[in-house]
């Protein structure tokens, strides 16, 4: 059983990493993996969002470690770094986040606006911060300038007890996963 389990995994883990676009005309530097802890200053008003805001946050973000499987525990986070190619920062930019329906609300979609820089990465982060966001499945972020599709990328979002030896021992999460 834990073969094919291990199978399983390793065939979403490779159709995720198969599912990656970066628009090479405009983005530059792509990076991508999880964060075992952010330093959040504040927060943004954001309508498109669950919750109506999205967090901000200081210092340089380092993943913890890089791939598209992710386990969902609280304060985790997992994204993407991105630049700009060229000198000029791209404005006017949606991020879209597309998941499993949100325990209570319902909710399947999420978008803030915000920019991506043009001389450094910067990283665009979902955290699961509250228990109504602790869903399995698949999980999309995605940059847009207007119509324009700068990024996506999907991750697999997995029950702790199931993730890898690797992530099981990342940040310290092996209370979360047995």
């Amino acid at each position: 059983m834990w073969l094919i389990a291990a199978l399983a995994f390793a065939g979403t883990f490779a159709a995720a990493q198969d599912n990656i676009y970066t628009n090479p005309d405009l983005i530059d530097g792509f990076e991508y993996g999880l964060v075992c802890d952010t330093n959040v200053v504040g927060s943004a008003a954001a309508p498109d969002t669950d919750i109506g805001e999205i967090n901000i946050i200081s210092g340089t973000i380092e993943f913890s470690t890089s791939g598209t499987l992710v386990p969902v525990i609280p304060g985790l986070s997992f994204g993407v770094k991105t630049r700009a190619v060229g000198d000029t920062n791209l404005d006017g930019v949606t991020f879209r986040v597309t998941h499993p329906p949100l325990i209570g609300s319902g909710t399947t979609k999420q978008s803030w606006q915000g920019f991506i820089e043009a001389n450094r990465l910067s990283a665009q982060l979902y955290s699961f911060d509250l228990p109504s966001e602790m869903v399995t499945g698949r999980w999309t972020l995605a940059a847009y300038q207007g119509d324009i599709l700068l990024y996506r990328i999907p991750f697999d979002v997995i029950a702790p007890k199931d993730a890898p030896t690797y992530l099981k021992e990342l940040c310290n999460l092996g209370a979360y996963t047995s």
